[in-house]
């Protein structure tokens, strides 16, 4: 019953620019997880527990990935903000549950 998608590894670039809401991806790797269109709302977290998609104990943001081909395969673009919330990793990995009214979104250190 768990469809829960998730990427590979992949490289962050923090970018003062964006907002904490928005995640920039290449389309390949939000096909890894199931994401057909450019732009795809999501209940976002931040976090290292999976747990957190299912158990609803962590406040969630609304947010949206972008999927962009200027963005490098294997790369993810974040607010700086939101990649001190959990920890600076030089890497994460995306975590998609479908679900309604949008779908839930981890973004964990890798």
């Amino acid at each position: 019953m768990d469809n829960m998608r998730e990427t590979g590894v992949l490289k962050v670039l923090a970018d003062f620019n964006i907002s904490e809401q928005h995640i920039v991806i290449n389309p390949n790797d939000g096909f890894d997880i199931g994401l057909m269109m450019t732009e795809a709302p999501v209940s976002l977290f931040l976090g290292d527990s999976i747990d957190m998609l299912h158990n609803g104990s962590a406040v969630a943001i609304e947010g949206i990935v972008v999927q962009k081909n200027e963005c490098r395969l294997g790369t993810v673009e974040l607010s700086s903000r939101s990649l001190e919330r959990i920890g600076s990793p030089g890497s994460v990995r995306l975590h998609l549950l479908p679900s309604s009214p949008r779908p839930r979104l981890l973004i964990s250190p890798a």
